[in-house]
């Protein structure tokens, strides 16, 4: 190597690199990051993703109350189709009983239905309790015994979440309101239904 060559530097092609417009070639004289623009930018990152992460909980947040307003709404709308649907199949007289005081192992009767017509019209009542404390709302069948007392025959659950059930007369029938809670939100539904059978 001669001294003349010890300050140039050639690429494997033997061309000298390009120069930049002040007469310098490109990375001679080029300083680093400081330590105070990298803490900036690092700050900068975390802002933006900070942000982001945020947007994206808030929606995962919205898509999780539309789904439990749903779920709700559902659950609700089912109760109060098949209480509807035991009302109008009872028949007009003694058919439907509001408040009905039929003993109870635990919560509270809120309705008793008479069936006349379908699977169920033999004599049996179908009585929906209202299990406040659990949230539960159950249909129930009982039939009276030899000496005249109802006795419960079986029992299923109609509906889990139940924050609010209130059956009321009208106009022959009976207007039902039901409220069911999933999650942080409450559904609601309502009819009004009366027996079509003599």
């Amino acid at each position: 190597m001669t001294p003349s060559s010890l300050g140039r530097t050639r690429s494997a092609s033997g061309a000298t690199p390009t120069r930049a417009a002040g007469g310098r070639a490109w990375g001679a004289g080029v300083r680093g990051l400081t330590l105070l623009e990298i803490v900036i930018a690092v700050a900068l990152g975390a802002v933006v993703v900070g942000l982001v992460g945020s947007l994206l909980v808030a929606g995962l947040n919205i898509w999780r109350r539309g789904r439990d307003l749903q779920e709700a709404q559902a659950h609700a709308a089912v109760l109060v189709d098949a209480v509807a649907r035991d009302v109008r199949n009872a028949s007009q007289t003694p058919g439907v009983i509001v408040q009905p005081r039929v003993p109870v192992d635990d919560g509270e009767p809120v309705l008793a239905v008479m069936p006349a017509a379908g699977p169920e019209a033999s004599g049996e009542w179908i009585v929906y309790v209202f299990r406040r404390g659990r949230g539960e709302v159950l249909r129930q069948r009982y039939t009276a015994d030899a000496q005249g007392r109802m006795v419960q025959q079986g029992s299923r659950m109609v509906a889990t979440g139940v924050v609010g059930f209130t059956v009321e007369p009208a106009d022959g029938g009976v207007t039902v309101e039901v409220e069911v809670r999933r999650g942080r939100v409450r559904g609601q539904a309502r009819t009004t239904a009366a027996p079509r059978n003599p």
